[in-house]
């Protein structure tokens, strides 16, 4: 009989897209070797240049994925939700974590151990690929977000991370996110962005409540972003 916990972790891997296609009992195999993490908002799952020995799948919650900055706070590159794998990155290159993985709400994940992972990604064509085609887009946005923190001012970075942000919103152009979070995101004092958002919501470019923001203006907020024509 299957144990719930077991039941849960097979569905959680299911739930990824990732391994559409990929032959159930090939899952299973790999459920039997994964294991539930619970991460409590705030808590570490992993940090910079720990060791790379799991991936891991959302299945419930969200998960932080950030850079430690030399002045000490946290950039914030991607968010992982339900069904999001991570932590791939390091396993391919055999090197420590590039970055950090946080909480960003009570979260649970399926922790899948390296060489699980590996074994069935080796002997996948189709799921290689996609594993590939993943982690080139992910060090494509994470190169992205480095090189806006060199040369973009605070309200370029702000409107870019707000665009991304909304793309991935369910209720279109409603984002939920607190501006502690924004902050984490664009790499700028909270004052910074409340300061930012301020102006625009004053001048009807968004509209800000308690916990999200809202964008008015998606136009201006190009401009803001890629320079473009209002």
């Amino acid at each position: 009989m299957v144990m719930p916990q077991a039941l849960k972790i097979l569905e959680t891997i299911q739930s990824a897209p990732l391994f559409n296609d990929v032959e159930p009992s090939v899952l299973e195999s790999l459920a039997r070797n994964s294991t539930i993490r619970k991460i409590a908002k705030g808590e570490l799952l992993f940090y910079q240049d720990d060791l790379a020995d799991a991936v891991y799948v959302v299945g419930s919650g969200c998960i932080s994925i950030f850079l430690g900055m030399p002045d000490g706070r946290e950039l914030v590159i991607n968010v992982m939700r339900p069904g999001d794998v991570f932590g791939e990155i390091a396993l391919f290159t055999d090197q420590s974590r590039s970055t950090g993985a946080m909480g960003r709400e009570d979260t649970e994940v399926v922790s899948i151990p390296r060489q699980a992972f590996m074994d069935i990604v080796e002997g996948e064509s189709d799921l290689l690929r996609r594993v590939l085609d993943m982690t080139a887009q992910r060090l494509r946005v994470s190169s992205e977000r480095e090189s806006a923190l060199a040369f973009l001012d605070a309200s370029a970075r702000i409107a870019r991370v707000l665009l991304v942000l909304e793309e991935q919103a369910v209720e279109k152009g409603m984002i939920e996110i607190t501006q502690e979070d924004l902050s984490q995101h664009v790499g700028l004092t909270r004052q910074t962005v409340a300061s930012t958002l301020g102006r625009w919501r004053r001048d009807g470019w968004v509209d800000t409540t308690r916990g999200a923001i809202k964008i008015q203006n998606r136009g201006v907020m190009e401009h803001f972003a890629y320079k473009t024509e209002v």
